[in-house]
């Protein structure tokens, strides 16, 4: 291996003799970069020319023609580099280094995202790193087109084949988000989870609705089974007419529950203020009950004490409660997972956090991106897939498949 040229050793020394006249740590951090970098383009002109500083070859063409200055941004601030020039090469020279029209270092290519993403405006990111970034600042559209590469890798994801995912449970909400669009209506954004085959929890599909609709989850969920999505065993929604009607009608051989958290809530919204505490016990009796008769036992009892004082809470609760009670028929291990709506309710509470500072979104893709975004970095726990719970889960699924032969 070659030493250095003679261009690089005269850089260095330069270096040297600046760095003993500098104090601050970000003074001393800017000078070495830009002797590293202005090192690292030097050798890679000299080994584009064949020769060294200075040496002369009959045969080998192009010629240094003096340098030009080049403003690069890095994370203590602005350097200014000479960027050698050649002519009569035959061909231009470019470092590989130092592409092109590339003024930014990746760590801020990286970094900006991320705090367009933890929910600052592009307003405050630029506020943010305007002091890493030096006397240029950051532009409005600058971050605009940086962040841009989540908006693509969200696009990407939202496009992917699903048919290698196998899907147990499919847990499904909306939540309210504002975006600033000719489609004002559209204020819902449609959120799928899966609890897949193995256990694992992952985000499946993020889509924008108008306002929890029947077409709004019935196109969402076609898009999933047109993506190849299996049909679950089980799907976990709350009390949405639009949405179980949408479900039932895609699949129509999986079996239904109804979030319990919803349900316990529109129950106790007909009670009486210095009731609601001894109805949510009754309630929490049926629905956190050891076994689904002990759980019908719980509801005769919730009868007896509660109907004649609250009938409208009584018909609110019968309403649709066999699909409240579905969970009971699958694994023990899984009941805490699958009986609400929890997995996307909490995931709902970042993603809100997160937005305060934007306030309302330009477009929907970069509202969706978010929602994507925040939902993606979440770490949630999926479900225990013992040698029980499969067995329960393959005599589920067995019938599941006997009924749709008959």
């Amino acid at each position: 291996m070659r030493s250095l040229s003679k261009k690089s050793k005269k850089i260095i020394e330069k270096s040297i003799e600046e760095h003993k006249r500098l104090s601050s740590l970000a003074e001393l951090t800017r000078a070495g970069a830009r002797m590293m970098l202005e090192v690292a383009i030097e050798e890679e002109l000299a080994t584009f020319l064949g020769r060294d500083y200075y040496e002369r070859r009959s045969d080998q063409e192009g010629s240094r023609s003096g340098s030009k200055p080049r403003t690069i941004k890095i994370g203590c601030g602005d350097i200014e580099i000479q960027m050698p020039k050649v002519r009569d090469a035959g061909r231009p020279f470019h470092s590989d280094i130092l592409l092109p029209r590339v003024t930014r270092a990746d760590e801020l290519q990286e970094v900006i995202p991320l705090l367009y993403m933890n929910g600052l405006s592009t307003r405050k990111v630029k506020k943010s790193v305007s002091k890493l970034l030096g006397e240029k600042g950051l532009s409005h559209q600058n971050v605009i087109r940086v962040t841009g590469r989540i908006v693509e890798e969200f696009k990407n994801w939202r496009e992917r084949d699903l048919s290698g995912i196998r899907v147990a449970y499919l847990v499904l909400d909306g939540i309210r988000l504002g975006v600033r669009a000719n489609t004002m209506e559209k204020e819902a954004v449609l959120v799928a989870w899966g609890f897949l085959e193995d256990g694992r929890r992952e985000l499946l599909s993020v889509s924008l609705g108008n306002r929890e609709s029947y077409n709004a989850w019935k196109g969402f969920l076609e898009d999933m089974i047109h993506r190849g999505m299996n049909d679950p065993l089980l799907l976990v929604v709350d009390g949405c007419p639009g949405l179980i009607k949408a479900v039932k009608e895609l699949f129509s051989q999986s079996d239904l529950q109804r979030c319990t958290k919803h349900k316990t809530e529109n129950v106790l919204d007909k009670v009486l203020k210095e009731d609601k505490a001894k109805v949510k016990e009754s309630l929490h009796k049926i629905f956190y009950a050891s076994t689904y008769n002990h759980a019908k036992e719980a509801i005769e009892l919730f009868k007896r004490d509660w109907s004649k004082k609250y009938p409208a809470a009584m018909d609110c609760l019968l309403e649709d409660i066999e699909l409240c009670l579905t969970y009971y028929k699958y694994p023990y291990r899984h009941w805490k997972r699958i009986r609400t709506t929890n997995a996307v309710e909490r995931s709902f509470r970042e993603v809100r956090q997160r937005v305060r500072g934007i306030g309302r979104f330009k477009d929907e893709e970069r509202a969706l991106t978010m929602v994507y975004w925040q939902m993606k970095e979440l770490r949630w726990y999926g479900v225990d897939m013992t040698k029980e719970a499969r067995a329960i889960l393959a005599g589920i699924k067995a019938s599941k498949l006997e009924r749709i032969a008959a």
